[in-house]
């Protein structure tokens, strides 16, 4: 039973963590870097879902669409205020620090946003957790955040695979990843393509996080403490494969579950859980900088 009960939890995590890594996966083909603030995205959808569900007393599942609004307003936002104005003139180092920034600006907007509704609508603004409900299948009780979060996944997962590979867009969006320039050449809107990009992976960074006050009390900071699972999933799946992400994402997700469940059973604290995430990164680093990416690639 209890190692039932450890791959539903595995499975609710990688759910998320396969939606947040294929975004971060999306703005590091357009703009060429990791952005710091990806994790923050999902805290917008937090607090998007949270704020909507006490206005209209709704559960917060039916405040997913408002959530990925959300954050593919704000991700699309900062895509056209900075790293838009930045194509092509700045350096990688120069991305990483300004991406380092928008991290701390976010972050400190959010920590006045949970302020401001917790004095407006007087609620917690922080520590917050969703009631969730449960279902019952063939004897088995299993909570409805792990319904929704896998049948939401796969559905984002699918629609993102057919506008990259069934429609105009997707075509016009790998065109502009793999040469932005002959794009532009051949009448390809390459600043509108990006911002849809990175819309769409604000909008999966959001989903993703509305779903985390489920498992856990959420504060503004939580979508920071996410993201070195998020840099190890991507890693570990290749930075530059939506595929590979994916992949990734299971792997460290279900791992970390895993990892966290032996941590207490010999009583150590789950502090030491990043740790895993870190060796991850190392290793695939060390072996194959390309991650898993690299086996189908060879074979190609």
């Amino acid at each position: 039973m209890m190692l039932e009960e450890m791959f539903l939890n595995g499975l609710i995590y990688s759910n998320l963590l396969a939606l947040l890594s294929i975004g971060l996966s999306l703005t590091i083909l357009t703009s060429k870097v990791s952005s710091f603030a990806h994790g923050d995205l999902a805290v917008v959808g937090i607090y998007a879902t949270y704020t909507l569900s006490i206005l209209t007393h709704l559960t917060p599942y039916l405040q997913l669409p408002a959530a990925f609004l959300a954050g593919a307003s704000v991700s699309a936002l900062i895509y056209i205020l900075v790293f838009d104005k930045l194509r092509d003139k700045a350096n990688l180092v120069t991305l990483m620090i300004v991406s380092m920034a928008i991290d701390i600006i976010l972050r400190g907007s959010l920590q006045l946003y949970a302020d401001s509704i917790q004095a407006a609508l007087h609620v917690f603004g922080r520590g917050f957790i969703f009631s969730d409900t449960s279902y019952e299948f063939l004897g088995v009780r299993v909570s409805g955040v792990l319904v929704y979060s896998t049948l939401v996944t796969a559905l984002l997962l699918v629609s993102l695979y057919f506008i990259l590979f069934k429609t105009k867009l997707g075509i016009a969006m790998r065109a502009s990843i793999e040469n932005p320039s002959l794009a532009e050449t051949l009448g390809i809107n390459v600043r509108r393509v990006f911002t849809i990009s990175w819309a769409l992976a604000g909008g999966l960074a959001a989903v993703a996080g509305a779903f985390l006050p489920f498992r856990m009390p959420v504060n503004p900071d939580t979508g920071f403490t996410l993201l070195l699972s998020i840099f190890a999933a991507v890693t570990v799946g290749g930075l530059t494969s939506l595929l590979g992400s994916v992949l990734g994402a299971y792997i460290i997700g279900f791992s970390e579950t895993f990892f966290t469940f032996w941590l207490s059973s010999i009583g150590l604290s789950t502090a030491y859980r990043p740790a895993l995430a870190f060796t991850a990164i190392i290793i695939t680093l060390l072996i194959s900088p390309q991650g898993l990416s690299a086996l189908w690639s060879k074979k190609g």
